[in-house]
């Protein structure tokens, strides 16, 4: 699955790590995936997946200190599939390993069933996660005529060795 073509529309919000970073994130990438006709209900798996990322990077990277920035990138992959998108959501905060779960620490999973890809990268400059979405129908442009199909029907008498006439 090489990708094709690189769209040139990114995406890019870049908020203090609060509570309110999550929501406002969450309604300019819907915006951001209608504008390519994003079916709904994958537009809800990918808000989600970001949604959570953004959430554990409020509560768990800047988590009783300071608040930082949160940084959410995105850019749109057309392949041979489709159109995907790969999304970055990174903090300046400190890792922690997950503790136990008890009722909460399910966040990775959500993003893992929502997104075709999860990757989280801990490092000294803060975390990474890397969401890349499944891939979903490019759509058709307005006004561009449905596409058809040729059928071509050959027909051939084959004779066989020794056969003569029609």
């Amino acid at each position: 699955m090489a990708p094709v073509e690189r769209d040139t529309s990114t995406f890019r919000v870049r908020l203090l790590g609060v509570p309110a970073a999550a929501s406002i994130v969450r309604e300019r990438l819907r915006a951001w995936l209608d504008g390519f006709g994003w079916p709904e209900y994958e537009a809800d798996d990918v808000v989600l997946a970001v949604h959570e990322a953004v959430t554990n990077s409020v509560e768990h990277g800047y988590g009783g200190r300071e608040p930082g920035e949160v940084d959410v990138t995105g850019v749109r992959i057309l392949d041979d599939d489709g159109q995907r998108v790969r999304l970055l959501v990174h903090d300046d905060g400190r890792w922690r390993p997950p503790g136990d779960p008890g009722y909460r620490g399910r966040g990775i999973a959500v993003m893992r069933g929502c997104v075709a890809e999860v990757g989280v990268h801990p490092g000294d400059e803060g975390t990474e996660v890397v969401l890349v979405s499944r891939p979903v129908p490019v759509p058709r442009a307005r006004g561009a005529a449905p596409m058809s199909v040729a059928v071509l029907q050959v027909r051939s008498r084959v004779r066989a060795p020794g056969e003569t006439g029609r």
